[in-house]
């Protein structure tokens, strides 16, 4: 039995994280998706900021304040999405493997990103 104890990871280590995992791309779906890409460009400005304050485990609640104040009004959408942060950033804390299965999304989102460029099909860029 070790004596390590799980360090938890910085806030910006997982909004990279969650950048680079694929999960801000739209989805396909027959149906209008101009909603989700407005969400999804919403949660990607959040992280890219989160990532630029880059604040310490303690002050993420207050960096998460500060960034809304930032975007601005209306509020009550990036507070939903800050929200979502914030659990995501809990559950990295309490899970080692969340942690992992994030750093998988984010390589193979890495290939498939690679493959489309090899195939000369469009690539957006998530940060």
């Amino acid at each position: 039995m070790s004596d390590e104890q799980h360090v938890p990871p910085r806030p910006s280590e997982i909004a990279l994280l969650l950048l680079a995992s694929g999960d801000l791309l739209p989805r396909q779906r027959a149906r209008d998706q101009q909603s989700d890409l407005s969400g999804n460009e919403l949660k990607r400005q959040l992280l890219n900021s989160l990532v630029l304050h880059d604040p310490e485990p303690d002050q993420l609640e207050a960096a998460l304040e500060e960034i809304i104040a930032e975007l601005g009004p209306p509020t009550g959408p990036t507070r939903g999405v800050a929200m979502a942060v914030m659990e995501d950033w809990r559950a990295a804390c309490e899970s080692p493997a969340f942690v992992e299965w994030l750093l998988e999304q984010a390589v193979h989102e890495g290939q498939a990103r690679g493959e489309r460029r090899r195939r000369g099909q469009n690539v957006r860029s998530n940060i």
